[in-house]
């Protein structure tokens, strides 16, 4: 590896705070200020990374596109300087591996170029899909767009809902990115509701260190319904007396959060705190399910392939029509993080060649047509449908840890799932 950055960057300032990241990751840097000197070392050196302010005056995206013509292999991180949605999702697009609010914050800035790093050197995939979450044209992702650029302006709590991998910290990390506080910190937990000694997890008196690091920037809580009560009463203590924590100017506490859980339900079930709900539900952002805009799928494929060959170092051709309609008819339950590893998974296997149909998972070469009318056709008197695939689901489930002798890998492939989506509702069957 050449282990050296090319920091694309016309502002001093910029160019500073970029070389003191690469320097805490012990690589040395090259800087280039205008489009035209970065595709000319680009031409004649090689990178183990690349920064581009995507606004430099001839386009950051030329450099984007240089990068990928003459080493693809280098994984191009765009910073955002516009502070606007639609400049994340284009960088996104055109192929940026991940992306970085202008100004950022030094540890955001090196956890994900570490990741990013992690990703392209190993050839595999992290537990993120950047913000190809949101690449689409469907109405219902420009809505979403339209939300985050809202929640971030106004410096209110966000709920951000939305099933297992359709991007929650991805659309955290836009809302931090589009907001007045990018140049603070953005600090993501996850709370475990079976932990013991949980009741003083947001206590104001001795603030955790992720609180208390998360000052000034923004404070990340997925799978918020998982919450201990003890700690959501901790927590609604917290928003009633922010000045606890800190009374300095500008490091105040900002919360979002997200869940793939009926919310209103689990306050109804008295499971969740009604007041902590409705302080935290000020701006809700739903996340639609990739069923729900299967237009976008052809694009997200398409996108997904020209990541993992450049990622992989393959050459891929486009997939066919008879395999696009196949993907492009799945349900996809771990939506477009299950697009991903499934994409990811393909051109690893194939190499150079084309993918057949053949070379699909098991469980997306399966028509609908195919099952027992047993489990299509609707009963008489009808049927409790959010039950019924409950318990349809646990039985896969159960079969699948069964012939793969509990290899949770073999399982969730033969489930059309991602492993983190097993791990996951295996967790909550238990927990």
């Amino acid at each position: 590896m050449p282990n050296r950055f090319l920091l694309v960057d016309a502002d001093a300032a910029g160019q500073m705070a970029l070389q003191q990241v690469a320097s805490r990751l012990e690589r040395s840097s090259v800087v280039a200020t205008t489009v035209e000197m970065a595709r000319e070392h680009l031409r004649s050196e090689v990178f183990d990374l690349c920064i581009v302010d995507m606004n430099l005056p001839a386009g950051g995206e030329l450099v984007l596109k240089t990068a990928q013509a003459c080493q693809p292999w280098t994984p191009v991180i765009a910073l955002a300087g516009q502070g606007t949605v639609a400049e994340v999702v284009t960088a996104i697009r055109a192929g940026a591996a991940d992306f970085l609010p202008r100004p950022f914050h030094p540890d955001l800035a090196v956890s994900v170029i570490r990741r990013v790093m992690h990703e392209w050197v190993s050839g595999t995939l992290g537990d993120e899909t950047n913000g190809a979450c949101l690449i689409g044209d469907h109405p219902a992702i420009r809505v979403v767009l339209d939300r985050i650029d809202q929640a971030a302006d106004s410096g209110a709590s966000v709920f951000i809902r939305g099933e297992e991998g359709t991007g929650h910290e991805i659309v955290a990390r836009l809302i931090h990115a589009c907001s007045s506080r990018r140049a603070g910190p953005f600090v993501a937990v996850r709370p475990d509701s079976g932990q013991e000694g949980g009741n003083d997890a947001f206590g104001t008196d001795q603030a955790p260190d992720d609180v208390t690091a998360s000052l000034g920037g923004t404070l990340f809580i997925d799978d918020i319904a998982t919450l201990a009560p003890e700690a959501q009463l901790s927590l609604l203590s917290l928003l009633k007396n922010p000045k606890a924590l800190s009374e300095e100017p500008g490091k105040d506490l900002r919360i979002v959060v997200a869940s793939t859980q009926n919310m209103e339900q689990a306050v109804r079930d008295g499971e969740f705190l009604a007041e902590l709900y409705y302080r935290l539900n000020v701006i809700p952002v739903s996340i639609p399910p990739l069923r729900e805009r299967p237009e976008d799928i052809p694009t997200l494929l398409d996108h997904f392939r020209r990541m993992a060959n450049a990622r992989r170092n393959r050459n891929v051709p486009p997939f066919s029509p008879e395999v696009l309609v196949k993907l492009g008819t799945s349900s996809w339950p771990g939506n477009v993080r299950q697009v991903a590893e499934i994409v990811d998974r393909l051109v690893a296997t194939v190499k150079d060649r084309a993918v057949t149909v053949n070379d699909l998972p098991p469980s997306l070469r399966t028509d609908v047509a195919g099952l027992s009318p047993a489990l299509v056709d609707l009963p008489q008197d009808g049927v409790d449908l959010r039950q019924l695939l409950t318990q349809l689901e646990d039985r896969l489930i159960e079969q699948a840890l069964q012939r793969t002798g509990g290899n949770k890998n073999r399982a969730a492939e033969l489930l059309g799932m991602n492993r983190t989506t097993l791990v996951e509702k295996l967790r909550r069957r238990t927990g």
